[in-house]
């Protein structure tokens, strides 16, 4: 359908004429039939005044109402509204005029390049050469790449940028802007680092044993081929090496299949008291060879949310790390208690470690002030130092580092421990002091109605 056009105004010129002629009709009319002149005059005097007021009066196009039915009435309120708008993005904006100084900032990158003040070059908050070339390259209207750069703050942070063209027609002439948008990558940039990490030390442990048994074979084909004694020594180094393998495949599988289900939490209701038992139960026979004795203080059903398998399996790798590190002649605890509203203070009290002891939150709840149990596992060895403790739960990392190589494990233990507790958005702390042992604890979600302990 067509728009009609606009009404027209009248101007000034227009509506004199207007106005005397008619005077002179109305004069005329008087002298011909009588009508009295002065109810004439007043009416016309009105009308005039009436389209004189409506002369003056301003009138508003379509084109000059906004959606919200306000007024853009200068640039200023084009920038307000438009500035607006972008406050609320999460992600981090930034404008910068030709001279590269930031115009604007949303409340995001304010955060994110900790800038303070408005008109300042951003090459003042970000040194990358990249980012500034990239920057130039928008300001002269061109397309550019993206750009990953680093921040160096307590931690390390991983930021992409995105810098597009922009024109800022409000004014006169129209000025060339870049548009920033600043993207915290970090947690996608680490996962890509500890994949490649993952693969090259999954191929190193693989090689390792790989390449001793294709010796021992060599060995057996060779000199020892008649030799009964060696054929015997050469076969249960091989079983060993095999059996390596075989765990260390297991625990890949196994941590696979964990991190493929880890955003599934359990809806299940399990028994970690059960699975405490069984895992005790399977522990048994390293122990008794270790000399290790182990000590369950619990006798009652610990219903949690969860997945009973996953439970043992936890328990398990606990225990068993906690078995190879312990001296002959010691003991490792198992205790399992109700809280039935966590909080982050709750954490480490009552602890009996020292102060020279270490202690972290390797995973921390998903809810608080909510019923948990509360398993710990506190073995007497030798402990460890604070400073290996930001690297619990790494893959391939081990804590006994002096142990025979006949005694170390694959290293994924504790990596498996912490993608359960997180499946099940749980929590995992550790303490470990040289001299004083390590303590594990694992906080798991109750069931709706704790039993009472």
């Amino acid at each position: 359908m067509k728009t009609p056009p606009p009404a027209k105004r009248l101007s000034s010129e227009d509506l004199a004429v207007v106005l005397s002629v008619s005077a002179i009709a109305l004069l005329g009319l008087s002298f011909l039939f009588g009508v009295p002149l002065m109810p004439t005059l007043i009416m016309l005097i009105l009308s005039a005044a009436s389209l004189l007021i409506y002369g003056a009066l301003p009138t508003k196009t379509e084109t000059d109402i906004l959606p919200s039915g306000s007024f853009i009435q200068t640039e200023e309120d084009y920038l307000t509204a438009q500035t607006n708008m972008a406050d609320n993005i999460a992600d981090a904006v930034v404008m910068v005029d030709p001279r590269e100084r930031v115009m604007y900032a949303n409340p995001a990158a304010r955060q994110l390049l900790r800038i303070k003040e408005l008109g300042r070059p951003l090459s003042t908050y970000v040194r990358e050469p990249g980012v500034r070339a990239a920057v130039q390259q928008a300001l002269a209207g061109q397309t550019t790449q993206a750009v990953t750069f680093d921040i160096e703050e307590s931690t390390e942070r991983h930021i992409r940028l995105m810098a597009s063209p922009f024109t800022l027609d409000v004014f006169d002439p129209p000025r060339p802007m870049a548009l920033l948008f600043f993207y915290d990558v970090t947690e996608y940039t680490l996962v890509d680092n500890q994949r490649a990490d993952f693969l090259a030390n999954a191929s190193h442990e693989l090689k390792t044993p790989i390449a001793s048994l294709l010796g021992y074979i060599e060995t057996l084909r060779g000199h020892a081929k008649d030799d009964p004694e060696a054929q015997e020594k050469f076969l249960g180094i091989m079983q060993s090496q095999a059996e390596r393998m075989q765990r260390l495949i297991n625990d890949l599988l196994s941590l696979r299949r964990i991190e493929q289900n880890e955003h599934i939490a359990p809806s299940e209701t399990a028994d970690v008291f059960l699975a405490a038992k069984a895992a005790i139960e399977a522990a048994e026979p390293l122990a008794q060879k270790r000399d290790v004795k182990i000590k369950l203080k619990s006798n009652k059903k610990r219903l949690v949310t969860g997945h009973q398998d996953e439970l043992v399996q936890l328990v398990l790798n606990l225990l068993d790390n906690a078995i190879k590190i312990s001296a002959p002649s010691t003991k490792v605890t198992v205790t399992i208690d109700l809280a039935e509203q966590w909080n982050p203070a709750q954490a480490f009290a009552g602890s009996d470690f020292s102060e020279a002891a270490g202690a972290r939150r390797i995973v921390s709840p998903a809810i608080t002030d909510r019923a948990y149990y509360v398993l710990k596992l506190r073995d007497h060895g030798p402990g460890f130092a604070r400073e290996h403790l930001p690297r619990i739960g790494e893959r391939f990392y081990r804590i006994a580092g002096d142990l025979s190589s006949k005694e170390k494990g694959t290293g994924l233990g504790l990596a498996i421990v912490k993608h359960i507790v997180r499946r099940h958005r749980g929590g995992l702390l550790i303490q470990s002091g040289p001299g004083e042992g390590t303590e594990f604890t694992v906080l798991l979600p109750a069931a709706e109605k704790p039993l009472p302990q």
